[in-house]
Protein backbone atom coordinates (compact mmCIF):
# COMPACT_ATOMS: atom_id res chain seq x y z
CA UNK A 1 0.00 0.00 0.00
CA UNK A 2 2.15 2.60 1.34
CA UNK A 3 6.12 1.92 -0.83
CA UNK A 4 8.63 3.74 1.04
CA UNK A 5 11.19 4.79 -1.83
CA UNK A 6 15.45 4.06 -0.73
CA UNK A 7 17.67 6.61 -2.15
CA UNK A 8 18.95 5.23 -5.56
CA UNK A 9 22.23 6.94 -5.59
CA UNK A 10 24.23 8.87 -2.97
CA UNK A 11 27.51 11.37 -3.46
CA UNK A 12 29.40 13.61 -0.76
CA UNK A 13 32.14 15.66 -1.22
CA UNK A 14 33.38 19.02 0.54
CA UNK A 15 30.48 21.17 -1.14
CA UNK A 16 27.50 18.85 0.72
CA UNK A 17 25.61 15.91 -0.48
CA UNK A 18 23.50 14.71 -3.76
CA UNK A 19 20.94 12.11 -3.05
CA UNK A 20 18.63 10.14 -5.53
CA UNK A 21 15.02 10.18 -4.52
CA UNK A 22 12.94 9.56 -7.66
CA UNK A 23 13.95 8.29 -10.85
CA UNK A 24 10.88 6.92 -12.74
CA UNK A 25 7.35 7.92 -13.60
CA UNK A 26 5.68 10.77 -15.90
CA UNK A 27 4.36 13.00 -13.03
CA UNK A 28 1.48 15.42 -14.23
CA UNK A 29 1.47 17.46 -11.30
CA UNK A 30 3.37 19.03 -8.44
CA UNK A 31 2.11 20.66 -5.12
CA UNK A 32 3.76 22.16 -2.02
CA UNK A 33 1.98 21.27 1.13
CA UNK A 34 1.93 22.84 4.81
CA UNK A 35 0.31 21.96 7.57
CA UNK A 36 0.60 22.75 11.12
CA UNK A 37 1.33 19.90 14.16
CA UNK A 38 -2.53 18.13 14.75
CA UNK A 39 -4.06 18.91 11.77
CA UNK A 40 -5.38 15.94 9.40
CA UNK A 41 -5.16 15.56 5.85
CA UNK A 42 -6.39 13.02 3.20
CA UNK A 43 -9.09 10.38 4.17
CA UNK A 44 -9.56 9.63 0.36
CA UNK A 45 -8.80 7.44 -2.07
CA UNK A 46 -7.93 7.84 -6.23
CA UNK A 47 -8.96 5.20 -8.36
CA UNK A 48 -6.51 5.91 -11.38
CA UNK A 49 -3.78 8.73 -9.31
CA UNK A 50 -0.20 7.47 -7.90
CA UNK A 51 1.34 9.73 -5.07
CA UNK A 52 4.49 10.28 -4.79
CA UNK A 53 4.84 12.17 -1.33
CA UNK A 54 8.67 13.98 -0.81
CA UNK A 55 8.64 15.18 3.41
CA UNK A 56 10.61 18.00 3.10
CA UNK A 57 10.52 19.12 6.90
CA UNK A 58 8.88 18.11 9.85
CA UNK A 59 7.00 14.22 11.21
CA UNK A 60 3.59 12.67 9.90
CA UNK A 61 2.05 9.75 10.43
CA UNK A 62 0.60 8.10 7.21
CA UNK A 63 -2.52 5.91 7.62
CA UNK A 64 -3.67 3.70 4.57
CA UNK A 65 -5.73 0.73 3.47
CA UNK A 66 -6.89 -0.91 0.27
CA UNK A 67 -10.48 -0.04 -0.90
CA UNK A 68 -12.17 -2.15 -3.30
CA UNK A 69 -16.41 -1.94 -4.05
CA UNK A 70 -16.23 1.24 -1.52
CA UNK A 71 -15.20 -0.82 1.28
CA UNK A 72 -11.82 -0.86 3.51
CA UNK A 73 -10.36 -4.48 2.65
CA UNK A 74 -7.07 -6.01 4.47
CA UNK A 75 -4.86 -4.70 7.16
CA UNK A 76 -4.03 -1.62 7.57
CA UNK A 77 -1.07 0.05 7.02
CA UNK A 78 0.59 2.70 8.90
CA UNK A 79 4.13 4.13 9.62
CA UNK A 80 5.30 7.34 10.37
CA UNK A 81 7.68 9.54 8.00
CA UNK A 82 10.16 12.19 8.60
CA UNK A 83 12.27 14.95 6.61
CA UNK A 84 13.77 13.77 3.83
CA UNK A 85 11.90 10.25 3.35
CA UNK A 86 10.36 9.50 0.23
CA UNK A 87 6.87 7.14 -0.82
CA UNK A 88 4.14 6.07 -3.07
CA UNK A 89 0.46 5.85 -2.63
CA UNK A 90 -1.42 3.54 -5.04
CA UNK A 91 -4.46 4.05 -6.67
CA UNK A 92 -7.18 2.36 -4.56
CA UNK A 93 -5.37 2.97 -1.23
CA UNK A 94 -7.33 4.97 1.44
CA UNK A 95 -4.24 7.54 2.88
CA UNK A 96 -5.15 9.73 6.15
CA UNK A 97 -2.03 11.97 7.17
CA UNK A 98 -1.49 13.09 10.60
CA UNK A 99 0.79 15.95 11.11
CA UNK A 100 2.63 15.29 14.16
CA UNK A 101 4.71 18.12 14.28
CA UNK A 102 4.74 21.48 11.84
CA UNK A 103 5.14 19.47 8.45
CA UNK A 104 6.12 20.53 4.84
CA UNK A 105 5.99 18.15 1.81
CA UNK A 106 6.20 18.05 -1.97
CA UNK A 107 2.61 15.67 -3.27
CA UNK A 108 3.47 14.67 -7.16
CA UNK A 109 0.66 13.16 -9.06
CA UNK A 110 0.52 10.89 -12.29
CA UNK A 111 -2.66 12.94 -13.25
CA UNK A 112 -3.61 16.35 -12.99
CA UNK A 113 -6.50 16.66 -10.44
CA UNK A 114 -9.56 17.92 -12.63
CA UNK A 115 -11.29 20.85 -10.76
CA UNK A 116 -14.60 19.47 -12.73
CA UNK A 117 -14.43 15.72 -11.41
CA UNK A 118 -11.73 15.33 -9.69
CA UNK A 119 -9.92 11.80 -9.16
CA UNK A 120 -10.24 12.10 -5.26
CA UNK A 121 -12.91 9.40 -3.51
CA UNK A 122 -14.79 9.22 0.09
CA UNK A 123 -15.75 6.42 1.71
CA UNK A 124 -18.83 6.90 3.73
CA UNK A 125 -18.10 6.28 7.35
Amino acid sequence: MIQALPRYFTFCDGRGAIEGVVNFGHWKEINLITSEAGMQRGNHYHKNTVELFLIIEGRIRVIAQQVEGGHFIGERDERVFLAGDAFLVEPNTNHTFEVMERSRWINVLSEPIDQGCPDIHRLQQ
